[in-house]
């Protein structure tokens, strides 16, 4: 069995003293690009120091919102929605960029990186709602093309590995109105490009009830979060996978950190958000290597080859703090770097 690949999800909680809604002005501003840029580096660099194989560049703004914002920008498109290819850009890969030369420089070796971008779907629901209309499904795919080709273009010192396209709504929202078809052409189209270049494409769902259709276009790897929900693994069926060859990105450890502290409260009679050292139990008796490492046991039993990447359930955006977070990435990686060395003994 091949060596399971840690990536992450890419969303991290901001440092002290800063917040999302500070991220997104600079962003847009480019007034504090010194204090942005250093946010960004560093918290990259931590990602690779809790031993992420091929970490994700990190996301301190909206998901959708960092694409819609350039998107319905009347200055970055032909007309309105249709966005010009050369200002498609992700500025976190421009950061991270400079960490990964000097990740090339100390080790002599290309990083290997993710990049998240919001799927066509998700996308479509924030700009437009539920109301169908396939002509703007359409466009907002191939506005999606263009952020791909423009990330391929930003990758002078890295290589990227997955691209990654978020799409929760997909079997958990009961609102989309498109049809089987309309989603297996825009999420081709979304991802055709991506492929070509020899990338893996991932599709992030919270479920797979989807996984079928997905199975129809060239997306290979299925996120799906596992740790909260190991049901899930129920609804996949291992030949459809072999037949389409599709891979399973497995969610090996638990991101939903109110029902987390939760736990903790319950099991210590506490309040957590309070009594805030108690969070550490999170990571020292819950999210252990221990547990992620079984875990990915149990899935491996089932699905066998056909998960090549694992990581945390979902981004760690709303985590208490950047600390916590980092342990946990740092758990997630001794659990599935002890796995792999099981397999290699067997």
């Amino acid at each position: 069995m091949q060596e399971i690949i840690f990536i992450d999800g890419g969303s991290l909680p901001t440092p002290k003293g800063f917040t999302r809604e500070w991220v997104k002005a600079a962003a847009e501003s480019r007034t504090e690009d010194q204090k942005l840029f250093s946010l960004v580096s560093d918290a990259f660099q931590r990602k690779i120091d809790a031993g992420v194989h091929v970490p994700t560049y990190p996301q301190f703004r909206d998901m959708i919102g960092q694409f819609l914002d350039i998107i319905r920008d009347e200055k970055n498109c032909y007309e309105p929605y249709v966005l010009k290819e050369e200002n498609a850009k992700i500025l976190e890969l421009e950061i991270i960029d400079e960490v990964a030369k000097q990740y090339r420089e100390r080790t002599g070796k290309t990083l290997e990186v993710r990049v998240c971008v919001a799927g066509p779907t998700d996308l479509y629901l924030q700009a437009f709602g539920a109301t169908a209309f396939s002509d703007a499904y359409h466009i907002m795919a191939l506005n999606i093309e263009n952020f791909i080709k423009q990330a391929f273009k930003a990758a002078k010192n890295f290589k990227i590995k997955v691209i990654a396209l978020d799409e929760p709504s997909l079997g958990m929202n009961d609102k989309i109105q498109f049809s089987d078809l309309d989603i297996v052409s825009a999420l081709t189209l979304a991802s055709t490009y991506a492929r070509k270049q020899g990338a893996d494409v991932e599709i992030h769902l919270h479920s797979p009830l989807k996984y079928k259709l997905i199975c129809e276009t060239p997306i290979n790897v299925m996120g799906f979060e596992y740790a909260a929900t190991p049901s899930y693994i129920d609804l996949m069926d291992k030949k459809i996978l072999e037949d389409s060859n599709t891979y399973i990105r497995l969610g090996v450890s638990r991101t939903d950190i109110s029902s987390l502290i939760g736990m903790v409260n319950e099991t210590y009679g506490v309040n957590a958000w309070k009594e805030k050292e108690y969070m550490q139990k999170i990571v020292t008796e819950l999210e252990t290597p221990d547990i992620i490492q079984k875990r990915l046991e149990k899935a491996c039993s089932i699905l066998g080859d056909r998960i090549k990447y694992a990581s945390p359930d979902c981004g760690l955006a709303f985590w208490p703090d950047q600390e916590l977070a980092f342990r946990l990435l740092e758990n997630t990686a001794k659990g599935i770097n002890a796995f792999n060395a099981e397999m290699k003994d067997l």
